[in-house]
């Protein structure tokens, strides 16, 4: 794997879109599966573009002897989360104009935010259930793990087109019965 992403590294200096678009087919579900643990869908989403960005922008920060270029992505990825986390913070003053201590906000969720959450898992375990136990897995290898097709296809020792396959029914399957919301989650 080394030599390969030394190979990839190589071509991506020479300015090489086809190694861009290898590495991104091979590594792009686990750098978004990283991201969606700890950002929104849609922060996540221009975090996800912002890696590959920089990838192609500075190749030679890549150093393969250090670090295979997944941990490599899935590192830039992690740090790239934090920075948007560390800048959304909201700073709240202690002190009002009258210099009375203020209360700080409790950034607990609320009671309704975790029975919502907890509804929203309860919803997405049902659709889950409701799947075959190849497709189910399917499912959880590559939105949850972040494996590629390829990866799935041998670790499950089935062709990549079945992979393909399950995916597509199964994200049907759930969109069917998580709803309009749901279906927005698995775009």
């Amino acid at each position: 794997m080394a030599v390969l992403d030394a190979a990839l590294a190589g071509r991506l200096v020479r300015r090489d879109e086809a190694a861009l678009a290898e590495i991104y087919d091979a590594h792009a579900a686990a750098v978004f599966g990283v991201l969606v643990h700890l950002l929104d869908h849609a922060t996540a989403q221009e975090v996800h573009q912002d890696v590959f960005v920089r990838l192609w922008d500075r190749p030679e920060a890549f150093d393969p002897a250090r670090a295979g270029l997944r941990a490599y992505l899935l590192v830039m990825a992690r740090s790239r989360a934090l920075d948007r986390l560390r800048g959304a913070r909201v700073t709240v003053p202690l002190h009002g104009e009258d210099g009375v201590t203020l209360p700080l906000p409790d950034g607990r969720p609320s009671l309704a935010r975790l029975s919502e959450d907890r509804a929203r898992r309860d919803c997405v375990h049902a659709a889950l259930s409701g799947l075959s136990g190849a497709h189910r897995e399917t499912v959880e290898r590559a939105y949850l793990r972040g494996e590629s097709r390829e990866e799935i296809a041998r670790a499950m020792d089935v062709p990549v087109g079945t992979v393909k396959s399950r995916l597509s029914y199964a994200l049907k399957h759930l969109k069917r019965h998580l709803g309009e919301e749901g279906g927005a989650w698995l775009d």
